[in-house]
């Protein structure tokens, strides 16, 4: 891989929004993955990883719902729209694969099915077949809320969302409650 065609993929300045759910951003990455799907990169760190550009589907979480929605809601201390571009394989994750992802930011996300690290802060690094695994910042899966307030909790729990989640947690207790009971007495 050239470093040219990796960077080509991200614009220097942020284009308009692209049509349909995909940011500006996030589209060139698309592209570039649907263009390059199944290439191998040898990385020079980690040693001895690979990098695979491969889409989402080509993942251990395709069809995990919940914990690619997680990726961009639950770790960063903002909403964003990450985009897989593929994995690494042969690092110390303690999975197969390290998804690497990225968002509007150009910056580079690897999770490894624990954490989200932020395994390199631009393209040109990955250009130079470098990610830093385990990175030294890495955000955990709830993080997104620990900054909250009471207030802030307070409004959630009033919002539409959370009087369902209020409405389901009392409907699980009370159909596994007769069982609990019986296994208590």
């Amino acid at each position: 891989m050239h470093g040219r065609s990796v960077l080509s993929f991200f614009p220097t300045k942020k284009k308009p929004a692209a049509t349909g759910e995909d940011d500006g951003l996030i589209r060139p990455a698309v592209n570039f993955v649907s263009k390059n799907k199944s290439m191998c990169v040898h990385l020079k760190k980690p040693s001895g990883a690979d990098l695979w550009i491969e889409e989402l589907e080509n993942t251990k979480y395709d069809g995990d719902d919940d914990e690619v929605n997680a990726w961009g809601k639950f770790y960063l201390p903002e909403i964003v729209k990450m985009q897989v571009i593929g994995v690494v394989k042969g690092t110390s994750c303690p999975c197969d694969e390290l998804v690497l992802m990225t968002r509007e930011d150009k910056k580079l996300y690897g999770y490894d099915g624990e954490e989200l690290h932020l395994v390199a802060s631009s393209f040109l690094e990955l250009c130079d077949k470098t990610i830093e695994y385990p990175a030294s910042k890495r955000y955990y899966n709830g993080e997104a809320f620990k900054d909250m307030t009471e207030e802030d909790w307070k409004k959630v729990k009033m919002s539409d969302v959370g009087r369902k989640l209020q409405e389901e947690h009392k409907k699980l207790v009370n159909e596994t409650q007769s069982a609990f009971v019986s296994l208590i007495s």
